[in-house]
């Protein structure tokens, strides 16, 4: 699915998890509540991962000049809890008008709202507020964000040949 080979196996990991999880246990155990939210955190990992490495990436694609890719990487480091809104204006560094397509993109079933909610619950759950997060949001979440970045390094690809 991601051309990057650690993107990817974060990707199986957490698609693993998920799908187990979710099989694993009653839709109402209290224990499988408490994995929603650890699959949550790990899902905003994997937002903040996806950004950096796919950013990073077509920088490296693009550039021979090292002190503008390390600049680059440096600034993309800095990237933290990466709501949707986030994630249109570092696109928009890279390429304006990858950004008109990606928030076109993200609009459509709400794949915009799906990060957001990572990014809100994560949040909750590391500051010990209650959430309601479950199994099967964080997968359709989980699903959505997959897809945003899937079109993400796929416009990258195919601009960078043009």
């Amino acid at each position: 699915m991601f051309n990057n080979p650690d993107l990817e196996r974060q990707y199986l990991r957490l698609t693993n998890l998920i799908r187990n999880t979710r099989d694993s246990f009653e839709p109402d155990d209290e224990l499988q509540s408490h994995l929603a939210k650890y699959l949550c955190i790990l899902c905003s990992g994997f937002l903040e991962n996806a950004l950096k490495i796919t950013l990073s990436d077509f920088a490296e694609q693009r550039t021979g000049d090292e002190m503008i890719l390390s600049y680059l990487k440096s600034q993309l480091q800095r990237i933290n809890n990466p709501n949707s809104g986030k994630i249109r204006d570092t696109t928009k560094i890279f390429s304006p008008i990858l950004e008109e397509r990606l928030n076109t993109f993200m609009q459509v079933n709400d794949k915009s709202s799906a990060i957001n909610y990572i990014i809100k619950d994560r949040h909750k759950i590391a500051h010990g507020k209650d959430s309601d997060i479950t199994i099967r949001k964080i997968e359709e979440y989980f699903t959505k964000v997959v897809k945003v970045f899937v079109f993400i390094e796929q416009d990258l690809l195919t601009n960078a040949r043009a």
